[in-house]
């Protein structure tokens, strides 16, 4: 039956004229943000390439605001992350430091290596000593 049919019928059991069984509201679809649909530059590089140490997630923080400064593409970053996943699937960051930093450096950004970004803060149990 149709929707038409329906209405008509529900119309005339209530006792309603059909404009008003016409102007009935139907229960709202739920509505996904488009923000929440997509993984970020940022989740996407740090799960792509496997990125699981905290220097490894600076460095892909370092790069994110890159892009957002305007200093590197999106794309060639994006472009990049598939070369290094052709490289090596298993464990690809190392090919995407190494790739970026030469293709950032024609482009006249300089970028620290990963090790620059690791932490020498002692874990807060050797402190209390």
């Amino acid at each position: 039956m149709n929707v038409f049919l329906r209405s008509l019928l529900l119309a005339m059991v209530c006792g309603l004229t059909i404009d008003e069984a016409s102007a009935q509201l139907t229960a709202p679809s739920p509505v996904v943000p488009a923000a929440d649909r997509y993984a970020t530059l940022e989740e996407q590089l740090t799960n792509r390439l496997r990125a699981t140490r905290d220097d490894q997630q600076a460095y892909i923080q370092f790069v994110v605001e890159q892009v957002r400064a305007g200093k590197l593409e999106a794309s060639l970053v994006i472009a990049i992350e598939k070369y290094a996943l052709r490289r090596n699937e298993g464990y690809p960051f190392p090919f995407f430091e190494r790739a970026l930093k030469h293709e950032a450096a024609k482009r006249g950004v300089a970028l620290p290596p990963v090790k620059h970004f690791s932490t020498t803060k002692l874990p807060s149990q050797q402190l209390d000593r």
